[in-house]
């Protein structure tokens, strides 16, 4: 599964990016209208798909990809508007499920395999098909995502948080790519942003968040204790966004999650600064949950997700959100910046569970702007 995120000044011109980008097979996941004005719309294709509709692209080397989606992404920042955080409000973080006619109809086997696809665990599965079943509906996709709404909460992080965003997570969960996604989403609405790192002694940690720093034109500033997190975090103004990237921790070891938890609890203190998981969907649904509910003794209560580009299933998040009684905000397919992150919705995660099932319907949809 590919998953892009399109930024443009309507519908119809983003609709026009997807058809050339992913070709008429692609799924519209979600749009919504962002807080610079523009319309920003998410879409999935099949990897065959997208591979198919890129044709002669097939060839370009991985440099030329990178050069190209860092090119992309300075294009998006020259045109963001120039507003300080007071001017534009935050939009709500996720709406209500709309109405939805997929065209796909109900049938509860249908469901049931599409979550068995994503190695939704088994209890789970029967759960959402029965809450799915229950709401008598004759749209598949509609009681899939009302389903989801029951069990699940959504909480996308907004474009600007008023509160520090604090990211924790194992090693090599992506949280530093991460707070620079959510950093590049923030810059594109128009305001500046703050980036702090406590991850100072870890080799190359500081290499890595600099060369992101560098390509949004930001400072990473260094934070090795509470005390300077606290300092730094008390010069910040009021209504900036920031994030906070944290040295990755077994939280089974008890001195790496005492040593995080002070940090975290102090960092509340200061500037009510929220804990947040990043979480590979590639790792074991039963490790993921234990691991989610020790990071919820930090206050953690969000969680975004990473990988999905490895695991190209949903279920060990969906399992591990369960578990531990977490929200989901946002996920991430792709290790590129440029990529950004898609906010999680429940009919975001049923359109990409019922995956290639929607995608005749959608491609009438398409066809038909």
């Amino acid at each position: 599964m590919r998953l892009r995120t399109f930024i443009a000044a309507d519908m119809a011109e983003a609709i026009d990016e997807v058809r050339r980008e992913l070709g008429q097979d692609a799924i519209i996941v979600s749009s919504y209208l962002n807080d610079a004005g523009r319309m920003e719309v998410t879409a999935a294709v099949e990897s065959r798909m997208a591979a198919k509709a890129a044709g002669a692209e097939q060839a370009t080397t991985l440099p030329d990809v990178e050069a190209s989606l860092e090119q992309m992404l300075r294009d998006r920042l020259r045109e963001a508007p120039k507003l300080s955080p007071v001017e534009h409000p935050t939009s709500e973080p996720y709406a209500r499920t709309a109405p939805i006619h997929s065209g796909i109809p109900f049938d509860e086997a249908l469901v049931a395999s599409a979550l068995d696809a994503q190695a939704v665990p088994a209890s789970l599965r029967d759960a959402l098909v029965a809450a799915a079943k229950a709401l008598d509906s004759d749209d598949a996709l509609a009681a899939l995502a009302r389903a989801l709404e029951t069990r699940f909460a959504f909480e996308p992080v907004p474009t600007r948080p008023k509160s520090p965003i604090m990211l924790v997570g194992l090693p090599g969960s992506g949280k530093t790519v991460t707070m620079a996604k959510l950093a590049a989403n923030a810059l594109i609405s128009g305001t500046s942003v703050d980036l702090i790192t406590t991850d100072t002694a870890r080799a190359g940690a500081a290499a890595q968040s600099d060369a992101y720093g560098k390509l949004l034109e930001l400072s990473v500033r260094p934070a090795a204790n509470l005390d300077t997190l606290s300092i730094l975090l008390d010069e910040r103004v009021e209504g900036t966004p920031c994030f906070i990237d944290t040295t990755s921790i077994n939280p089974f070891d008890r001195n790496d999650f005492a040593t995080l938890k002070r940090l975290s609890e102090g960092a509340r203190l200061a500037a009510n600064v929220e804990p947040m998981l990043v979480l590979s969907a590639a790792g074991d649904a039963l490790v993921s949950g234990e691991v989610a509910n020790e990071f919820a003794k930090l206050g953690v209560t969000r969680l975004i997700a990473t990988q999905l580009d490895i695991s190209r299933r949903l279920g060990a998040v969906l399992a591990t959100a369960d578990s531990a009684g977490l929200a989901l905000a946002q996920l991430s397919v792709t290790p590129y910046l440029a990529r950004g992150l898609a906010s999680m919705s429940p009919l975001v995660c049923a359109r990409l569970i019922l995956g290639t099932h929607e995608t005749r319907a959608e491609t009438q949809s398409l066809a038909a702007v």
